[in-house]
């Protein structure tokens, strides 16, 4: 799955932590400048397939 995130550097490492949390990334483009608005940023995450589940040794 493809993720878009529009906003600011603050605003995009602050979506990125959260969705890490939720969901395994498999890439991150770089960060690109839009330039209709000010100081506003975009950048691409893909997601990775889904993490195997780990089983607790007993």
């Amino acid at each position: 799955m493809r993720i878009r995130i529009d906003g600011t550097h603050a605003e995009i490492a602050y979506a990125v932590n959260k969705i890490r949390t939720i969901l395994p990334i498999g890439s991150i483009s770089q960060i690109l400048p839009l330039h209709q608005r000010p100081h506003t940023w975009r950048v691409f995450l893909n997601t990775a397939p889904k993490r195997p589940e780990r089983r607790w040794i007993t």
